[in-house]
């Protein structure tokens, strides 16, 4: 049976995905290291913390090789928060540290951008959808999603993005490339409609 892997770097807790993925009564598999992948047909990739460690994480357990590979294979990958932020090419997060690059972009402090912006964006905020996608169906515009970042994407391709969100600048809240979804807020943390962007997800495949 093919089924859902929730990729867990032990860099953060997941268990508020788990309970959400639980509560939609979907199949899923945690996945540890490149060993856990066998018959999983969709991914997500959920993160916390700092870029570095984050990627420095991923690299130790080889699971960089192994999103390439999916990538490459047309597997649905979900990326959220800094699971996000490391599908693009760069961080400058305490130094510029090289991501995934399995999309073009640049993760920059809000604080590049605007000095009297109050760091890190916490809480509810809207999503404006400015592309038609699955990953939104049967979601209402300008729904509220729960966001925990200090870094927003910048210097990504205009036919990526799917969702921009107002925090005194205007930010790029979720993208999507072929089988590549990424979204900067916490679908897990986000009630019901969070719950339907997962579902979504789950279901594109």
């Amino acid at each position: 049976m093919m089924k859902l892997g929730i990729i867990d770097l032990e860099t953060g807790n997941i268990a508020s995905l788990i309970a959400a993925i639980k509560k939609l009564n979907l199949s899923y598999k945690i996945c540890k290291s490149e060993f856990d992948f066998e018959k999983i047909d969709k991914i997500i990739l959920p993160g916390v913390g700092a870029f570095k460690d984050f990627m420095k994480k991923i690299r130790s357990k080889k699971i960089d090789k192994v999103i390439n590979e999916k990538n490459m294979q047309n597997i649905p990958i979900l990326g959220v928060c800094v699971g996000f932020q490391v599908l693009f090419n760069k961080s400058n997060e305490f130094g510029e540290h090289k991501g995934l690059s399995c999309l073009d972009g640049e993760i920059k402090s809000f604080k590049d951008y605007s000095k009297e912006i109050k760091v890190p964006h916490v809480g509810w905020n809207e999503c404006n959808i400015v592309k038609k996608s699955r990953l939104f169906e049967g979601i209402e515009n300008n729904s509220d999603f729960y966001f925990t970042h200090s870094y927003l994407l910048k210097n990504s391709s205009k036919n990526i993005i799917l969702s921009k969100t107002k925090y005194d600048i205007e930010f790029v809240s979720s993208v999507n490339k072929n089988n590549m979804y990424g979204v900067q807020f916490h679908p897990e943390k986000s009630q019901s409609s969070g719950l339907k962007l997962l579902k979504n997800f789950n279901d594109i495949c």
